[in-house]
């Protein structure tokens, strides 16, 4: 079977600002931010009632069953359409169009460690799964943040659709701009490209399609499909594909911004901090220092993060958390006297070289745009459906 499959989405038969909200992951520190969202919602359809943002994930047990709840709600109250096939998503942020297919992948075809069609390109945390799992199970709708890559130099997949194809749906994302989605009128034509392009991956070693962003989402995704297989559960050929949009790594759209790191309650001290030789990246503290790192983004990522696991371990009161934006890390350190690892960026033009050669990143190593900029939640699918 295809790693790549055609859909029935569901999307808002209304017009509706409210419904998209942004990646669970995103302002994990700044759970103010999803308390305006919540205040901004009010009591609409919105894609915020499915999921847990992860700045209250110490609260996941009391959201459970409102997850469900509501699902169960939405699913009965007749608000959607469906939308047989593939769709084209055109993002608009500062002046920028970012453009999608927003398809179904085979979790059979994805691996979060070892050799596979679809790979994750960092670190998968384990213990980050069982929440997501837990809202897996809660609700009966697949809302996806993930973002895959293909490397498309001939642009042979997405780029043909863009100015085609009837308009789905319009949101106004606030901050995040603009999204919009179409139809794909000859959905084969795109499936055999893509299989062109694995046909090529393939040959040339290299891996098919890399997920970019919600690598933890996919993989908890695939526990839950394995779960439900497991127990002959008739939903878990439904389970087996999972929705996620795929971009193409040679657009300019396409920007790979840093993940900063951020220590709470601890006394390291910047200017004394060393990670290699060769460059040097921004440590803020009570003021900035300039550590050595080496000349190499990515080993600078794996020399810093083995050193925060280490500290974290010798100091059980230390709390770090990943950081989209280099101003929102600032404000959080001045905040809470925290330490501040402002991370440099990496390249993308040998990414997936890379990855065929040496495997996955250091966990949190890039981000595909800043907090704003990442994928919102808007197309669904109901892998309950009978």
């Amino acid at each position: 079977m295809s790693v790549i499959a055609c859909g029935e989405f569901l999307i808002p038969s209304e017009p509706n600002d409210k419904w998209a909200v942004v990646a669970c992951d995103q302002y994990t520190s700044s759970p103010e931010y999803w308390e305006s969202e919540k205040s901004r919602i009010g009591s609409a359809p919105s894609t915020l009632n499915l999921i847990c943002p992860e700045a209250f994930l110490g609260d996941i047990d009391a959201r459970i069953p409102l997850i469900t709840e509501c699902a169960e709600r939405y699913a009965a109250a007749g608000i959607f359409e469906k939308v047989n096939g593939l769709i084209l998503t055109k993002r608009t942020t500062g002046g920028v169009e970012r453009y999608g297919l927003v398809c179904t992948v085979d979790l059979e075809k994805y691996a979060f460690s070892g050799d596979a069609p679809v790979r994750a390109t960092e670190g998968t945390v384990l213990e980050r799964i069982p929440p997501r799992l837990a809202v897996r199970r809660a609700s009966r709708f697949d809302a996806s943040h993930v973002l895959c890559l293909i490397d498309d130099e001939d642009r042979t997949v997405v780029e043909p659709l863009i100015g085609k194809g009837v308009k789905l749906y319009e949101a106004d994302l606030g901050r995040g701009g603009k999204l919009e989605g179409f139809s794909v009128d000859d959905p084969q034509r795109v499936l055999g490209a893509l299989s062109a392009l694995e046909r090529k991956a393939e040959k040339e070693g290299k891996p098919f399609i890399l997920v970019g962003d919600g690598n933890h989402s996919l993989a908890s995704a695939k526990a839950l499909y394995e779960e439900l297989k497991a127990a002959g559960d008739r939903h878990a050929a439904r389970a087996r594909y999972a929705v996620v949009e795929i971009e193409n790594l040679r657009s300019d759209a396409i920007v790979f911004h840093p993940i900063h790191r951020i220590l709470y309650n601890t006394d390291i001290e910047a200017d004394k901090l060393d990670f290699g030789r060769g460059g040097k990246f921004t440590v803020v503290g009570k003021t900035d220092a300039e550590a050595p790192c080496d000349a190499d983004g990515i080993e600078t990522y794996r020399a810093v993060q083995s050193y925060i696991d280490g500290y974290i371990a010798a100091h059980p009161k230390a709390k770090v958390d990943y950081v989209h934006g280099e101003a929102e890390l600032r404000e959080l350190c001045e905040k809470h006297g925290a330490i501040g690892f402002v991370m440099p960026a990496i390249s993308k033009a040998a990414f997936f070289g890379y990855i065929a050669v040496h495997g996955v990143l250091p966990r949190k190593t890039f981000s595909m745009g800043e907090a704003w900029e990442k994928r919102y939640y808007y197309e669904l699918r109901d892998i309950r459906a009978d």
